[in-house]
């Protein structure tokens, strides 16, 4: 049975079985025949394929770099290396999907895919097929994206190297159904992906619970608050041979002035007798009583075996919920921090060796600081901890980070131990998300080292650009672009991002139709004020890509400025129908169909139309006062009162503290009060409907206008008129005459503060009209208290107080008025009441 043989034993097996590989292409093809020819027995090419699978792995996954010439350890070696290494990976391509250009001594990888493929097609060897389904994983992670091909020889490799239930031992077993789980959750198989872990889990004897523990994250909280976390267990068996101490990685500290370097939990018994538990995926609430004793301020060291089950299951939980959603990434942590935590067995010793292995080890501190550099209080410790992780690849490669002479490498074999029931990540991919992350904090240079090591010339390039070193940029694309590559079109249309020429971006275009720069000529014209131009060349790029919604929305922004509205509409509902949530293309959309709208014969459709749009749009985006000012006004058009009456009542909410009266449209108040006191009013005279009738814009209205609006009214007394004008329709006399006093009081204020204004004369003339008249026909009504009561009426002396305000302001503008208009009506208004 192979096992997982030290990479170094590549040469001595190939020699010592006299395989004279003739390196050209297809290299497959003559590995092959080679195997064919051989004398060497089964075994032993099985070692060969295993052990150039794990050498492969050690050159591009684990480190470190490997002590022998991969190259020349075939009689008949290649004369140009790179040009059969480029013939090699080009032979990796499968179902048109291309493999990694710089992966590296990549006919290893096929020289073990010929051999386990020959052995496959002469036996039936479980162990073949089980290495096999292995390769073939390597080989998937090469590729941009999954290969259907590749899917089914996967799956049926693994069917085949199924244990048997007599003879499979239980290490054997949870092997099978971890990598069982692995490729499930590549693949995107959910459910086969749960019942594998599940499955592993039974044959492991592990025992878990993701729970709620009462825990102070920071070093002045003084009351605990519930955090998720995993209480776990191995079987005693199963910890037995993970007791060797191993040589990991450094996990840093995160020397927070405010947080713990963990989380403080209290007991596990007090929180469950608190019933402060949070339930998990399946529902069930009870902690197994094995877990009852778990501490997890000091858990248990786990089992090797059962961290990969840990880790598989967090991985699954990514695949399948929303990306960067706080839920999730507790949950995940929760997994995470139980494998961190655990593995040395010594609290604030981050740097001692533990009982763990280094590939669990390291990948589970990968997977906590790729989490932990998306939050600003641990982005620190989340970013020195990658850039350390990929140091430690930096021993086995000089493409990767800054190379730390003084570290300590772990064993290969330690390596390689668990890496087929881990998802494989390749350093090339450790380097790009290292890079991103320091994109994502402006260092740019150190970004442009990591794409330099990976000749990634167009990353570089925009890098540079960044960086503000624009010529230097050019010249690493002018370089670039003097060989044809299958990227070209995109380096052309870089170049064009950088210099704003479009004639880079129309030779993009001409090269190899790439959309990506006929979207950058629309953004071009479109700044420089030249829609129509615009609309052109977006139109070329959706022809290519259909699906892309920011082309789409600058589609319908160019008609907009072009007046083109159908067009516009058109850019618009596409965006909304890829992405409901999108509350700036529903308000754009809703603006081109007012547009439409204003057409002969279409006004009230497309009205209707904008209204649904403007209502998606203030739903999504419910802060946004415009929106809701912009649909106040079609619904008022369309005489859609309900939805009138909720933007009014939004509008009030969001500007009503910073703008008083100024979030209120009078215009749309007036038609608001006239809808409302058009039907008779169905309460009584406090308002109350015992019959239950009163319809909801009715409550909601005299709501609005009764209790909201009185508080913002700072200086137009016509607002106080429609409030006394809604109390008079409800049957409150009393209180019309109150607010009909106040809007007296504020038209005579507003005409002191200016007694030269006419328009202010003319309006606390009018106020002071309306308040006689009510002074007349409300006096002598029931009052608040009269309960059939004909001598509680609402004001005895109206007619004294109605005098008085008459003499109030003709007093008040005898000096400059005594010879206008307004000053006659006051005083035929005095002489009526006498």
């Amino acid at each position: 049975m192979a096992l997982n043989h030290s990479s170094p034993s590549v040469p001595e097996l190939v020699h010592s079985l006299s395989l004279e590989l003739w390196p050209q292409s297809p290299f497959s093809k003559a590995v092959s025949e080679a195997a064919a020819k051989s004398k060497a027995s089964k075994d032993q090419l099985l070692d060969l394929a295993v052990c150039s699978l794990n050498a492969f792995l050690q050159q591009n996954y684990i480190g470190p770099p490997l002590a022998f010439d991969a190259y020349s350890i075939f009689s008949g070696a290649a004369d140009n290396n790179d040009r059969f290494s480029s013939n090699c990976i080009a032979e990796l391509e499968t179902d048109s999907e291309a493999a990694y250009s710089h992966a590296e001594v990549a006919h290893l990888l096929i020289l073990s895919l010929a051999l386990l493929n020959y052995l496959g097609s002469t036996t039936s060897d479980k162990v073949v097929s089980k290495w096999l389904a292995r390769a073939l994983m390597v080989h998937q992670s090469l590729l941009s994206a999954p290969a259907s091909t590749l899917h089914d020889q996967i799956f049926s490799s693994l069917a085949a190297s199924m244990p048997s239930d007599s003879s499979r031992s239980s290490h054997e077993t949870i092997e099978y159904f971890l990598e069982v789980a692995r490729a499930s959750i590549y693949y995107s198989y959910d459910s086969r992906a749960v019942q594998a872990l599940k499955d592993a889990q039974e044959a492991s004897g592990l025992e878990y619970k993701l729970t709620g523990v009462k825990a102070v994250r920071t070093k002045y909280q003084q009351r605990e608050f519930a955090n998720l976390v995993v209480l776990a267990r191995s079987n005693s068996d199963q910890v037995k041979g993970s007791t060797q101490v191993s040589v990991l990685p450094a996990a840093l500290p995160l020397n927070s002035d405010m947080l713990l370097e963990a989380p403080r939990y209290l007991n596990v018994e007090e929180t469950t007798n608190d019933s402060e538990k949070i339930d998990d995926a399946d529902g069930d609430e009870s902690v197994p009583s094995a877990l009852m004793e778990e501490d997890p301020n000091s858990p248990s060291v786990l089992a090797d075996i059962d961290s990969c089950i840990l880790l598989l299951t967090q991985y699954r939980i990514r695949s399948v919920s929303p990306s960067n959603n706080p839920l999730t990434t507790e949950e995940v942590l929760a997994y995470i921090s139980r494998i961190v935590s655990s593995s040395t067995g010594v609290q604030d010793s981050p740097y001692v060796s533990g009982k763990v292995n280094w590939t669990i080890f390291s990948r589970a501190l990968w997977e906590r600081s790729v989490l932990e550099s998306n939050s600003a209080k641990t982005v620190e410790r989340g970013t020195l901890q990658l850039a350390s992780l990929v140091d430690e690849l930096g021993i086995a490669s000089a493409s990767t980070a800054v190379v730390h002479t003084d570290a300590v490498a772990a064993p290969v074999e330690d390596r390689l131990k668990y890496i087929h029931f881990l998802p494989l990540l390749p350093r090339w991919k450790m380097d790009l998300a290292l890079a991103t992350q320091y994109l994502s904090l402006g260092m740019l240079r150190s970004a442009q080292e990591i794409y330099g090591r990976l000749n990634l010339p167009i990353e570089n390039a925009l890098c540079t650009a960044a960086a503000g070193n624009q010529n230097e940029a050019v010249e690493i694309l002018e370089t670039y672009l003097h060989t044809p590559h299958v990227d070209t079109p995109r380096a052309w249309s870089v170049l064009g991002d950088i210099t704003q020429k479009p004639e880079y971006w129309e030779r993009a275009w001409q090269e190899g139709k790439y959309a990506v720069a006929k979207r950058s000529l629309g953004e071009y014209y479109f700044k420089a004020g030249n829609p129509e131009q615009c609309i052109v060349h977006l139109a070329d790029a959706l022809k290519i890509n259909p699906l892309n919604r920011q082309a789409w929305f600058l589609y319908g922004c160019a008609g907009l400025e072009s007046q083109q509205y159908e067009l516009a509409a058109e850019g618009f509902t596409r965006c909304v129908s890829m992405d409901r949530d999108d509350a700036k293309a529903w308000s754009n959309l809703a603006t081109a169909l007012l547009h439409m709208g204003q057409q002969s014969g279409a006004e009230n459709l497309k009205s209707k139309e904008s209204l649904s749009a403007l209502a998606e749009a203030c739903r999504l985006n419910q802060d946004d006062w415009r929106l809701w000012s912009n649909l106040i006004v079609v619904a008022a058009k369309l005489e859609n009162w309900a939805t009138c009456l909720r933007g009014v009542v939004r509008l009030v909410e969001l500007r009503g503290d910073k703008e008083g009266e100024g979030a209120l449209d009078l215009g749309v108040l007036r038609v608001l009060v006239q809808a409302l006191v058009s039907d008779k009013f169905s309460g009584d005279q406090n308002g109350a409907d015992p019959e239950k009738k009163q319809s909801f814009f009715e409550r909601q209205a005299i709501k609005l206008i009764t209790e909201r609006v009185p508080h913002l009214v700072t200086r137009t007394p016509e607002l106080w008129m429609l409030v006394a004008k809604v109390e008079q329709w409800r049957k409150r006399p009393w209180a019309a005459l109150e607010t009909y006093e106040k809007m007296f009081r504020l038209a005579v204020a507003e005409f002191e503060s200016d007694e030269t204004s006419e328009t202010k004369w003319k309006s606390a003339v009018d106020s002071c009209s309306m308040l006689v008249d009510a002074y007349t026909n409300l006096g002598d009504m029931p009052g608040r208290l009269s309960s059939g009561d004909a001598s509680q009426v609402v004001c005895k002396d109206w007619k004294w107080r109605a005098k008085t305000s008459v003499r109030s302001l003709m007093s008040k503008g005898k000096r400059i008025w005594d010879d206008s208009e307004g000053w006659d009506r006051l005083i035929d208004m005095r002489d009526d009441l006498k």
